[in-house]
């Protein structure tokens, strides 16, 4: 087991100190090479509906570590918070709750490898799929590092409620899709933010939702096919010019939802639209300080189109206004 964790901790220093582009790639497969010397159960493939967004199967959630711009952004993040969170609490018992782990916990398990087994770092990790907990499990008694863990459990992120006799230092979750359609980011993020400690971490720390005017045809996105990742119709010329920043999710107190619903004030319709005839949401996440995710890194923040200008001009409309729901399946919606 000792040869083990030596080459999960040789690959996890790969992948912090990791800066071309190459070297990104190359990391996450050794990673999911490394993931693939135990031997699981089948992994099941059947999203899970929830109130408020579904969860990916065990099978989806293992393949987003293929993603792997975000895949190393997520656990440099990561791992920059725990440090801040070593120096900023010096003495305590760092307690990090993961929320939506999947069934490799990718965004820790492989930093647990560069921290020394002295009581330090507390971790709960959590999923809603038993099939997942099943695996992260395994993997953790694989790897003999029991002691780091509080818990591994089966809960709703959504509605999970942390100890109460114990400060929360950071809340790591990554559970989103891009424009936070369709997964549980937002209700996740809603609950857990409220518990904890006060200076702690949420990762990521923001997601910036913006609005802007594009050609959706020719704006440059992440594409994914057969497991390679490349950039398509990139068009580096799109004018960025004139967004509107609708939201910004965060660690703070307040909501910026009502009801479950976030709605726009009311937007004037441009006078040109021939160049930039669609709606579209774009996202960056700041996942820790300087590491950032911008449009179309990663397939969670490639655009989002919500529809057409010359629709809306057609029907005669001169303004119109943005909505986003996270019951039941979040999504975008044009209020006229």
């Amino acid at each position: 087991m000792a040869s083990s964790i030596l080459k999960l901790k040789e690959i996890a220093s790969s992948i912090i100190l990791s800066s071309s582009e190459e070297d990104v790639e190359f990391a996450v497969q050794s990673l999911l090479e490394f993931y693939n010397t135990f031997s699981f159960n089948k992994l099941d493939e059947k999203d899970i509906p929830l109130d408020y967004g579904y969860a990916l199967s065990a099978k989806h959630a293992a393949d987003c570590i293929k993603d792997y711009k975000r895949t190393v952004a997520f656990i440099k993040g990561t791992y920059q918070g725990i440090l801040s969170s070593l120096n900023k609490f010096s003495g305590e018992t760092i307690n990090i709750l993961y929320a939506g782990s999947g069934p490799y916990a990718p965004l820790i398990i492989p930093l647990l490898s560069l921290f020394k087994d002295d009581n330090k770092l507390k971790v709960t990790i959590l999923d809603v799929n038993s099939s997942s907990v099943k695996s992260v499990k395994s993997i953790i008694d694989k790897l003999e590092f029991q002691n780091f863990i509080d818990d591994v459990l089966v809960a709703d992120a959504i509605t999970y409620q942390y100890s109460k006799v114990k400060k929360l230092h950071i809340v790591i979750t990554e559970t989103m899709f891009h424009a936070l359609t369709r997964e549980p980011q937002v209700a996740i993020t809603e609950n857990l933010k409220l518990q904890i400690t006060k200076g702690g971490y949420l990762i990521p720390e923001k997601i910036e939702i913006k609005m802007g005017y594009s050609f959706f045809s020719k704006e440059p996105f992440l594409n994914q096919y057969k497991d390679i990742y490349t950039i398509s119709n990139s068009n580096k010329s799109i004018n960025r010019d004139g967004m509107i920043s609708l939201f910004e999710l965060k660690n703070t107190s307040s909501s910026i939802f009502e009801n479950f619903i976030f709605e726009s004030s009311w937007i004037q319709l441009p006078q040109n639209i021939q160049d930039t005839p669609d709606v579209c949401i774009f996202t960056t996440i700041n996942i820790f300080k300087d590491i950032k995710l911008h449009d179309s890194d990663s397939l969670i923040t490639n655009p989002y189109c919500l529809g057409s200008l010359y629709n809306l001009k057609e029907k005669g409309f001169s303004k119109f206004k943005v909505r986003y729901s996270i019951k039941k399946d979040p999504s975008w919606t044009i209020l006229t």
